[in-house]
């Protein structure tokens, strides 16, 4: 598992670097770059079973550099945000239903405080992915719920959007003004009676809010 940078225009792909090589149980999962484009992202353990948090939480610099995150270790890096001025990030472990922030520093990166932004009790299913609108209020897909969920700065629960699939799996902000959501769905591990329940289990949904996002930053860094 690894990072490369692929060509839309000519679909070659080249190889940046190896991502935990040492534990082959993990790969690479959920990611987003932060507002200086350096792509800070997360590991997922593919093993069957209980998940262990084996794998860790990188950055990828516009240098290529590679740094591991002083964060805790996570079985399913997932939610990976930041807040509109760059100063707070979140992130989640699925396997635990929990979802963190912690302070960052925009400009060196580094990280401070952590803290529990939304807790295991505070809402249902797991955190999948995530996103940030404008308001710095942060929406979160709710695999198993079939949920998304916006959460205010303080981790109050500001809405919640009921999907016709059980599995959501990330949210994302598009359209000219920004304002249409849209999420993707799964259906894993279903069973034909289920997906029978939940036809649009997989399907892409798309709803029009009263509230905008923000452009995705993108990876600033160069191929060598």
């Amino acid at each position: 598992s690894g990072l490369a940078f692929f060509s839309f225009s000519t679909g070659a792909v080249e190889r940046i670097l190896d991502v935990e090589a040492d534990i082959p149980a993990t790969r690479l999962n959920d990611g987003r770059c932060d507002r200086q484009g350096r792509f800070v992202f997360g590991m997922f353990n593919q093993q069957d079973g209980p998940k262990q948090a084996l794998g860790g939480f990188y950055r990828l610099d516009t240098d290529l550099r590679l740094e591991r995150l002083p964060l805790p270790n996570a079985a399913i890096a997932n939610s990976i945000c930041f807040s509109p001025d760059g100063r707070r990030m979140y992130y989640a472990d699925s396997a635990t239903r929990a979802i963190h922030c912690c302070e960052y520093d925009p400009h060196s990166g580094a990280i401070g405080a952590l803290r529990v932004f939304v807790g295991a009790v505070a809402a249902p299913g797991e955190p999948d992915g995530s996103c940030i609108d404008a308001d710095g209020y942060l929406w979160s897909t709710r695999w198993g719920a079939g949920q998304l969920m916006r959460f205010a700065p303080d981790g109050r629960l500001d809405r919640v959007v009921a999907l016709d699939a059980p599995q959501p799996s990330c949210p994302a902000f598009g359209g000219p003004s920004l304002s249409t959501l849209y999420a993707t769905t799964a259906f894993l591990g279903m069973s034909a009676g289920d997906r029978a329940a939940a036809p649009l289990s997989g399907s892409l949904f798309r709803m029009e809010l009263d509230v905008r996002g923000l452009p995705e930053s993108r990876f600033l860094g160069l191929p060598r």
